[in-house]
């Protein structure tokens, strides 16, 4: 069964990866951190309406706070916790989810936080993880080749991704608005990485 996915816009795709994870009773480890400072960030708060919609169990997490916040969506009743208490929450859920935003920023958080290697091994070892833009381009081995798409505005100089997958998402091809930037990745990167293009109603599944 597949345990990765990989996709543009998840509210697009929601329906479609439900059929196969089938997301009642399901607890997902949501993290929208790539979201925090992004002007436009309505794909949050769809995908956790959707997911509860589901009957998805969520446990949302911040991992770039200085102390980091847990939260159950539903009660919105956040309470600090070190950082082993975001490695549990991860530990412990069925699904992990990874926001869109910015990929560098969040890149840069998943290492601070040492929630990257536990996402790695927790995949590793069957959770589902479900990448949303950032969230997906993360998933690659490397993440240099997102710089048009996304600012570099942290300065992250190490591009290591979590290499979950062999291959390298680019997000929202053909979508406004980043039909240049995609297409820019494509001319820049494409005889170098093994980019898989997808646009905002596309998901990879393996």
């Amino acid at each position: 069964m597949e345990n990765i996915f990989l996709c543009s816009y998840f509210a697009e795709v929601a329906s479609k990866i439900n059929e196969l994870v089938k997301f009642s009773g399901k607890k997902v480890a949501f993290i929208d951190t790539a979201a925090k400072f992004e002007e436009v960030n309505f794909y949050v708060d769809e995908a956790v309406e959707i997911l509860e919609k589901f009957g998805a169990k969520l446990t949302r997490i911040d991992i770039s706070c200085v102390k980091n916040m847990v939260a159950q969506v539903s009660e919105c009743d956040d309470f600090c916790a070190l950082d082993d208490k975001i490695l549990a929450t991860i530990n412990e859920c069925d699904i992990i989810y990874i926001s869109g935003g910015n990929t560098f920023y969040l890149l840069s958080e998943l290492r601070k936080s040492r929630a990257a290697q536990t996402i790695k091994d927790a995949v590793h070892a069957g959770k589902i993880y479900i990448g949303e833009s950032a969230g997906a381009i993360v998933a690659a081995p490397d993440t240099r080749y997102a710089t048009p798409m996304d600012e570099n505005s942290v300065n992250v100089s190490d591009f290591t991704g979590l290499n979950l997958v062999d291959f390298f998402i680019v997000p929202h091809f053909g979508c406004e608005p980043f039909v240049e930037a995609a297409r820019e990745t494509m001319k820049k990167f494409g005889n170098s990485c093994d980019l898989r293009p997808i646009n905002n109603a596309e998901f990879i599944a393996l």
